[in-house]
């Protein structure tokens, strides 16, 4: 276990630098984000992608996407998805 700073969520598990580093000191080589807070982060999943650190999850390009409605919309239209 790596300590990533104290129990309100908003000074750990919310501090996306402190989850890098966590896995750097570990070596770990993937991620599960878990359900909501961080698992809907297009910046955390960034982090990890930049870290060659596998993010279990849609990449960052799909959650951005995902996240907005009009974004979303075009890109399925421009792959085709009837919408």
């Amino acid at each position: 276990a790596i300590c990533i700073g104290p129990a309100a969520s908003a000074q750990s598990y919310l501090q996306i630098e402190r989850i890098v580093n966590a896995v750097k000191m570990t070596g770990a080589q993937a991620v599960h984000p878990g359900f909501g807070f961080l698992s809907e982060n297009n910046d955390f999943a960034a982090a990890l992608e930049a870290e060659d650190v596998v993010f279990i999850g849609p990449r960052s390009y799909a959650i951005e996407v995902m996240g907005d409605k009009i974004k979303s919309k075009e890109t399925a239209l421009a792959a085709g998805v009837n919408c």
